[in-house]
């Protein structure tokens, strides 16, 4: 296996400056959390729901505004005064227009106002938090995803190695069978259609290995994506005979998790859009200060003015048209397709589990079995072998003897492979993605 991590090294050293080594899955996967492009947004999306949680707390505290203003009365708008004010003499009727104020005004102020009575901003804060926990459970779902990836992949390319092990091997004896039958023909011992099955078994042990090599470095450009690296991979791992494992799943589905985000949404929603119906009460606060004067920029005969108001405001909603109402409907109805939702896949991951640990059950009875065939059909195929050397045996039997052991190795390679899947599978499933997994 060395060996051929050596040529697949060499044959794409050309597309990368530097290299990473992985010895285990773990180290893929650990990998993956500083790297992919599927975590990595993830946490940044997670940011994006944080910034807004935030900005909807925010709306529940008090705003307060500075206001500063400038008005040039170019033309002051005369007004009708009773001409009695000034004259009691004056015939009933009859007015006077003044010219009441000052050309220029100058004013600043501040106003505070505080919804001490809102529920509509209280259940939006709440449906925003809700949302950020969701954005975590999202997370912990794309990372449950990835990992299932990275783990296929992964093993996809133990196996290719050891596939191109046994190739390698398959390779070595039939040259070794060809040559011989390739002496005999010369001799007049066998035919050349004998010779002719030596080289097409050759031939397809050739492009079995050929294929394997091709997929190897396939598979590891694959990793390369999965992982948003550029760094040539190199694995220093190798499958050997698999043990047992605990098949229990304690922890929860990720996706479930996701689900169950989703409905403290709708539920919140439901609880906002309800709050359409109630009351909202401010306080609300002004202070102002002006000058006003008849020479620009000239503050020293300025008339110098100040106001306060203090004062509660209360919003009642009479009639909308029944928006209000339909926008409680939907609302309830998100939610009880969401629980539905919530129901059916609960059942679907349950049963899933239990098939996944059947199949790893399966697996592993088939794969000591098949490991078992295989080393027999070794052992048969040196007995065939020897008798192939010593004349015992035609070369037309020991291929087909031969034969025999490349189904028992095929048979071996997919249970091995089998195998694996069901084993990576039980070993993501069980993790706890709501925690911290490598530390």
């Amino acid at each position: 296996m060395k060996n051929l991590m050596m040529v697949l090294s060499v044959a794409l050293c050309s597309k990368a400056l530097s290299q990473v080594q992985f010895k285990s899955l773990q180290d893929v996967l650990v990998f993956a959390d500083k790297h992919s492009y599927a975590i990595k947004s993830s946490i940044l999306q997670q940011k994006v729901d944080i910034s807004r949680s935030k900005q909807a707390q925010s709306y529940l505290y008090p705003s307060l505004n500075g206001v500063a203003g400038y008005n040039d009365n170019i033309t002051l708008q005369p007004t009708l005064v009773p001409a009695k004010l000034f004259n009691p003499n004056a015939p009933e009727g009859t007015f006077e227009e003044l010219v009441f104020g000052r050309q220029y005004v100058y004013n600043v102020g501040i106003q505070a106002q505080w919804d001490i009575l809102n529920f509509q901003k209280k259940f939006t804060a709440q449906t925003a938090n809700l949302q950020l926990e969701s954005s975590k459970a999202s997370t912990e779902y794309a990372r449950y995803n990835l990992y299932n990836q990275l783990a296929s992949t992964y093993y996809s390319i133990l196996i290719t190695y050891k596939s191109l092990d046994l190739y390698s091997e398959n390779v070595i004896v039939t040259e070794s069978l060809l040559e011989s039958a390739k002496d005999k023909f010369k001799k007049g011992i066998i035919s050349e259609a004998e010779v002719n099955l030596a080289a097409i078994q050759h031939l397809q042990n050739q492009k079995n290995k050929e294929t394997a090599l091709n997929n190897l470095q396939q598979l590891t450009i694959q990793l390369q994506s999965q992982l948003n690296t550029e760094e040539q991979i190199v694995i220093q791992d190798d499958i050997e005979q698999p043990k047992a494992m605990g098949t229990q799943i304690t922890t929860a589905n990720p996706e479930i998790l996701v689900q169950e985000s989703q409905i403290k949404i709708n539920q919140s929603l439901v609880k906002q859009n309800k709050a359409l119906y109630f009351p909202s009460l401010s306080i609300i606060y002004q202070y102002g200060y002006l000058w006003a004067t008849d020479d620009f920029m000239n503050f020293d005969t300025a008339n110098e003015l100040s106001s306060q108001i203090f004062g509660l405001k209360m919003s009642i909603p009479i009639f909308n048209g029944f928006a209000t109402k339909e926008k409680v409907n939907e609302a309830k109805a998100q939610l009880e397709l969401q629980q539905l939702e919530l129901e059916n896949l609960k059942l679907t991951k349950k049963n899933e589990d239990e098939t996944l640990v059947l199949q790893y059950e399966e697996a592993y009875q088939n794969l000591q079995k098949n490991k078992t065939i295989f080393e027999l059909q070794k052992k048969n195929d040196i007995h065939s072998e020897n008798k192939y050397k010593s004349g015992i045996i035609s070369l037309d039997e020991r291929l087909t003897k031969y034969g025999d052991l490349l189904t028992a190795q095929y048979n071996y390679l997919k249970s091995l492979s089998d195998f694996s899947i069901s084993q990576y599978k039980i070993y993501i499933r069980q993790m706890d993605y709501q925690q911290n997994i490598f530390q």
